[in-house]
């Protein structure tokens, strides 16, 4: 077995603000980089106190010696010798503790660090741009959750297979217990990257709608805004086509939210007696925001403390109408206000809230008590050394010296940064170092418990608390609502909704199935009829009456019946409607609707090669979606049936009808692809490899609804299935379980067994109804993407397609 390459890749890039050291005015400096037993050095850079290197180094790791620290030192090239211009350490014990170490890793980012002197009486100033990152030259792009294993390994401490290098979980490093860190403690490694503001101003040019008497046209608009998880909505405006709401709200935004999620305003007409009209829509890319953001900070060249509300990005966004018979008359436009703020940004200004409420004489600038009182205010444990460093950093003496605001916010920075995980533990009590902030209410406006809230939650908070234009912004517009549906919808209805389909939440057990769609970032509605919802409810809300023969009898009855008709050519009469029901893509369909003899062809249609393609073609280590389907994926088959298998009876043995292959998935991952009756029903190979003959197992025809799925009912193992097994070079043995349910007349397979298959080739299709396919991986050979993980863990399904790059094959993590 071949020795692991591991390289420390060290990027110095810049320095600036470098000390004088020539009679010139000038330094000739030059970096040192010390690791291990070996040593480097960028060039010279003559006359100059803001150098650009741009060096890169490699140092290849021994696994059974890794090295402790990296050491950087500046020098003065002089003709006949240096001067010293201050160094850097960085340990690497603390560098890995975030997880994110590889040096491709997005969220490993490069850092400035201050140059510190080690020496008495050596004038030091100024600090340094550097990245550093963990790179295997055999695999480029690891998954951060195996640089975690790697390092773990390097160092005999005990790995946890399922551990997420963000999560807050509690852990085990070797025979240290480690404690979770606290919820609301701060923290530069927190997921949250920044806020957006937004302000709906107002609307113009919409259209009249008739209403509900079908004699007079009127309009009375409200706005719903959803981004991800976090849905609003605006008060109606009566009779107004050209309404003014002048309404603010704020959200998170996450690190995985910005490359396709996107912000969705739908203007709707409220009606008293009957359902609320959906008018209008229009989407803006979260990114477009977080480019101009990053702009604007560049061309500005730093981060300055402003005002939320300055510097406001104003828009009229051109709405898009539902009913196509207003496009020729109407030119509806939507009037808001954008600005996306860094959390850098907020961090900013935080500090500077609470160091100018602190300020007691009002002069600017920062004393020794001061600083103290401030910290107090925040429950913060620094010892009097540590502020005393502050004041000493700048060659100011602590008893008598004073901080610039931006001097004590700079070493505020840099201490999360080197201390991001220092907190108080889960009982509010000091932990073993030091920490900088437990607050129970805000220093400015007193609001209690702050202690249930996330570190993002807590900065903004006092960021906006500072602002007078948005101080009250969270009186205004709040995020009551879960899904735009659910935003729009009537009094009413959302009684009955309660009533008949259970408690409207994420991770609620109802027959209101949500999904996040993977591709905005929404959280949507599974659309269905409703008696079917309430049927669902109603049946698996009694344990005897679904495992009754007379159930089983009447499912398969039905399903039997529902096969038959849906071959008959009559059944063709519902394609039209079944596609304007669920909103389908015709476009992407390979035949013309007009050529399928019944609904059952339809319904197991297949697609234009182009509409879904293998994401990483020529990367066989991605796991790729089997289906357009809802997907929930877990780490370890023990956590599936701890969130969402609730069966009492379920096994692998059972659901794979063999007790002896069970055995080779113990310990091992699942992922569940739960196929709706609107999903484009055939099914696809997710990973390379060798296909076995498929054992098939007759079952009965319980719906594969979360709500069925999350009952008593051992769902999985009691339906009609297909197990077949892919020997994959990548993923190991593959188990790929086709399910059939309710409605679904056959599991008809399409591919060629014994033959070597590649990704997104057909493995086959379902009948008319709801399908699942399950996929069993063996311990240690794969890991889900974090996103998936995250909403599984809710418990919230998320929407992907068939392609889709879902999970990855493992080459280190074990």
């Amino acid at each position: 077995m071949t020795t692991p390459n591991y390289i420390i890749r060290v990027y110095v890039i810049q320095a600036r603000n470098l000390a004088i050291k020539d009679k010139n005015g000038f330094s000739d400096p030059y970096i040192t980089v010390n690791i291990g037993d070996e040593s480097f050095n960028t060039h010279v850079m003559y006359k100059n106190l803001n150098p650009i290197w741009n060096a890169s180094f490699e140092y290849k790791v021994n696994p059974a010696h890794p090295p402790s620290e990296i050491h950087f030192t500046c020098w003065d090239r002089d003709l006949f010798g240096r001067d010293y211009m201050g160094e850097i350490s960085i340990p690497l014990d603390k560098f890995c503790e975030g997880g994110h170490i590889g040096f491709t890793d997005p969220s490993n980012t490069r850092h400035w660090y201050p140059l510190l002197s080690m020496r008495k009486k050596e004038n030091v100033s100024g600090e340094v741009l550097i990245k550093v990152g963990f790179v295997d030259n055999d695999n480029e792009f690891l998954d951060p959750r195996e640089w975690v294993s790697i390092w773990k390994q390097m160092h005999n401490l005990k790995v946890n297979e399922s551990s997420n290098p963000s999560s807050n979980a509690t852990s085990t490093v070797g025979e240290v217990k480690v404690k979770p860190e606290r919820q609301y403690s701060y923290s530069q490694a927190n997921d949250v990257i920044g806020l957006t503001f937004l302000e709906i101003v107002g609307a113009k040019d919409l259209p009249a709608v008739k209403n509900v008497t079908g004699f007079d046209f009127d309009m009375d608009p409200f706005v719903v805004v959803s981004f991800s998880k976090h849905t609003f909505r605006t008060p109606v405006i009566n009779h107004n086509l050209n309404p003014v709401w002048n309404e603010k709200l704020h959200f998170p935004v996450k690190r995985n939210e910005l490359e396709s999620f996107v912000i969705k305003f739908s203007v709707y007409d409220w009606d008293k007696f009957s359902n609320n009209d959906y008018v209008a829509y229009q989407t803006i890319p979260i990114k477009r925001l977080y480019d101009f953001a990053q702009k604007n900070a560049q061309e500005h060249n730093n981060i300055k403390a402003q005002n939320i509300g300055d510097g406001m990005e104003e828009e009229e966004i051109s709405l898009e109408l539902l009913d196509k018979q207003w496009v020729d008359k109407h030119k509806p436009k939507l009037s808001v206000r954008l600005k996306y703020v860094p959390y850098e940004q907020l961090r900013i200004q935080f500090w500077h809230t609470l160091v100018k409420f602190y300020d007691s004489d009002e002069n600017g600038v920062m004393n020794f008590v001061e600083v103290e009182t401030m910290l107090n205010s925040l429950g913060s444990s620094l010892t009097n050394k540590t502020i005393s460093s502050f004041f000493t950093r700048f060659n100011k003496d602590p008893e008598r010296g004073e901080l610039e605001f931006s001097e004590l916010t700079n070493c505020l920075e840099d201490w999360l940064s080197d201390a991001s995980r220092r907190s108080s533990d889960s009982f509010g009590e000091e932990s073993e170092n030091e920490h900088l902030i437990f607050m129970k209410e805000c220093p400015i406006c007193h609001r209690p418990d702050l202690t249930h809230l996330s570190e993002a939650d807590i900065v903004t908070h006092v960021a906006i608390c500072a602002s007078n234009d948005w101080t009250e912004v969270n009186k205004i517009v709040t995020g009551d609502f879960i899904t735009e549906s659910q935003a729009q919808r009537k009094w009413l209805a959302k009684v009955i909704t309660k009533v008949g389909y259970g408690s409207f939440r994420i991770g609620a057990n109802n027959a209101v199935i949500l999904s996040k769609n993977r591709l905005t970032g929404l959280v949507e509605e599974e659309k269905m009829a409703a008696y079917v919802r309430l049927g669902i409810r109603l049946l698996y809300r009694d344990k005897q009456r679904v495992e009754s023969k007379t159930t089983k009898n009447l499912l398969k009855k039905l399903t039997d019946q529902q096969g038959k008709k849906f071959d008959k050519p009559t059944s063709a009469e519902e394609i039209r409607p079944f596609i304007e029901f669920h909103g389908l893509n015709t476009e992407e369909i390979l035949e013309p609707i007009e050529s399928f003899k019944n609904f059952n062809e339809f319904f197991y249609r297949k697609l234009k090669p182009e509409a879904r393609t293998c994401d990483s073609p020529n990367d066989p280590h991605v796991l790729v979606s089997p289906a357009d389907c809802r997907m929930m994926a877990f780490p370890t088959i023990d956590k599936a049936t701890e969130v969402w298998i609730k069966g009492e009876t379920f096994t692998i043995s059972r659901l794979l009808g063999n007790e002896a292959m069970s055995k080779e998935f113990e310990g091992g991952s699942l992922g569940i692809f739960r196929l709706a009756p609107q999903d484009y029903h055939r099914f696809h190979i997710p990973v390379e490899g060798t296909l076995s003959e498929p054992h098939e197992i007759s079952g009965d025809y319980y719906t594969v609804n979360p709500m069925a799925i999350r009952s008593h009912l051992d769902v999985y193992c009691l339906n009609k299935r297909a197990v077949s097994y892919i020997d994959s070079p990548q993923f190991g043995k593959v188990a790929y379980v086709a399910i059939g349910a309710m409605m679904v007349g056959s599991i008809v397979l399409t591919s060629k067994p014994k033959t070597t298959v590649k990704r997104v080739e057909e493995h086959g299709y379902f009948a008319f109804g709801g399908s699942t396919i399950v996929l069993l991986f063996q311990k240690g050979r794969m890991l889900f993407d974090e996103d998936i993980l995250v909403n599984s863990k809710e418990p919230l399904e998320t929407l992907v397609k068939v392609g889709m790059h879902v999970g990855r094959a493992t080459i280190h993590y074990k």
